[in-house]
C-alpha cells in the first residue's frame, strides 16, 4: 500500500539503490509540488532529499525544525515511487518552506 502525501511533508525515505552521485540510504525527504501533483494516482512523489552534512552550498537551505540540523538538497529534486516513503516526520516547520521554494525556483524556473 502506498501512502497519501501532501506538499511540504517530511518523510523518511529509502533511496537505495542509488546510482552515481545520488543520495543513498534511509533519510528525510521533503515532498514538493502542488496538492494536485500529490493526488495524481500515478503513485509517484516529487521529493527533495535531505542531509545532515553542511556542504556550504547555496542550493542546500538549512532545515532547523527536524531532530538534527538538516539541509535540503534542492539540486537532487527527484520523482520517486511512493513505496520508498517509510514514515512521516511531523516536525517540519511551515516557515522553512519559503527558503526551499525560493531555491527550487532559482534552479528550475526558466522564465
Amino acid at each position: 500500500m502506498t501512502p497519501e502525501i501532501a506538499p511540504w511533508e517530511v518523510w523518511w525515505t529509502n533511496f537505495d539503490p542509488q546510482v552515481g552521485r545520488e543520495q543513498a540510504g534511509l533519510r528525510p525527504a521533503i515532498v514538493v509540488g502542488t496538492a494536485f501533483a500529490c493526488q495524481v494516482p500515478n503513485q509517484l512523489a516529487f521529493v527533495v532529499p535531505c542531509t545532515t552534512t553542511d556542504r556550504k552550498l547555496p542550493f542546500h537551505p538549512q532545515v532547523t525544525s527536524l531532530a538534527r540540523p538538516t539541509f535540503a538538497m534542492c539540486d537532487q529534486l527527484k520523482s520517486i515511487s511512493r513505496k520508498r516513503l517509510m514514515r512521516r516526520d511531523p516536525a517540519f516547520a511551515a516557515d522553512e518552506i519559503d527558503s526551499i521554494r525560493f531555491v527550487l525556483r532559482q534552479m528550475i524556473d526558466s522564465r
